[in-house]
C-alpha cells in the first residue's frame, strides 16, 4: 500500500460522512497533531474534481486550519457503496481496553508527562484518568469506586434506537431547548447532550411536583 502526498486543495470532504466530533474532541485532536504531527494517513478515492476523503475528514479540517499544503494519503479505487462501507469500517472498528493494562500504561505515562498534557490529547476527564491510574493500588472498595469513574469517563455517547417519527420529535424538542443548554456551565461539553439532559430533568421535575 503506497502513501502519497496530495495537495490539500485537491481533497474533498465526503458530504455523506456520518462521523462527527464535538468541539472538545476536535480540540484534543488539534492538540495531538500539534504535539506529534500528522502521523495517521488520510484514506481517499479519486472523484471527478479531485479526491474524496473516506477517513480523515476531521483531520482535513485541521490541515486547512494549519495552512498546510499537502497531506499523506492512501488512495483506494472503490465505487460509492464500497467507499461508504470502508468509511464505516475505518471510523467504527475499535477494540476495547484491558483496564488493568491501561492503568499500568497510564501510570508509567503520568510518571513522565504532566496530567494536564495527557488530558489534552486523551478523551478522559481528570477524575476518570485518576480513577484508571489508581486501579489495583487501593482497597477493593477504592478499586470499584475508581473503576466506576473510569467507566463513566469512557461513556462519551448514549445511543438510542428511534423510529424516524420519534427522531423528528426528539430533534424538534432538542432544537427548542438548545439555546438554554449552551448557557449551562459545566454540565456537559456537548450542548446537544445537555439539551437532552434538561428535557429529561424538566419531565422528572414535573412528575415530582405532581407527585407531591
Amino acid at each position: 500500500m503506497n502513501v502519497v502526498e496530495l495537495p490539500i486543495e485537491a481533497l474533498r470532504e465526503a458530504p455523506w460522512n456520518a462521523n462527527q466530533i464535538d468541539a472538545a474532541m476536535l480540540q484534543r485532536l488539534r492538540s495531538s497533531i500539534l504535539k506529534y504531527g500528522f502521523i495517521q494517513n488520510l484514506v481517499v478515492r479519486r472523484i471527478d474534481n479531485g479526491y474524496e476523503v473516506l477517513s480523515g475528514n476531521q483531520r482535513l479540517k485541521l490541515l486547512r486550519e494549519f495552512n498546510l499544503s499537502k497531506a499523506p494519503c492512501v488512495i483506494v479505487d472503490l465505487d460509492d457503496a464500497h467507499a461508504r462501507l470502508l468509511a464505516q469500517v475505518l471510523n467504527h472498528t475499535h477494540g476495547s481496553d484491558d483496564l488493568g493494562l491501561r492503568a499500568e500504561l497510564l501510570r508509567e505515562v503520568l510518571q513522565v508527562i504532566p496530567e494536564q498534557e495527557v488530558i489534552s490529547v486523551l478523551p478522559d476527564t481528570v477524575a476518570g484518568l485518576s480513577g484508571i491510574g489508581s486501579l489495583g493500588r487501593e482497597t477493593l472498595a477504592g478499586y470499584l469506586q475508581n473503576w466506576e469513574k473510569a467507566r463513566a469517563a469512557r461513556l462519551r455517547n448514549l445511543l438510542f434506537k428511534l423510529t424516524q417519527d420519534q427522531l423528528q420529535t426528539v430533534e424538534a424538542a432538542v432544537a427548542r431547548i438548545l439555546p438554554e443548554a449552551r448557557l449551562q456551565p459545566g454540565i456537559n461539553p456537548n450542548a446537544r447532550g445537555t439539551a437532552l439532559y434538561l428535557l429529561c430533568k424538566s419531565f422528572l421535575d414535573k412528575e415530582n411536583k405532581h407527585g407531591n
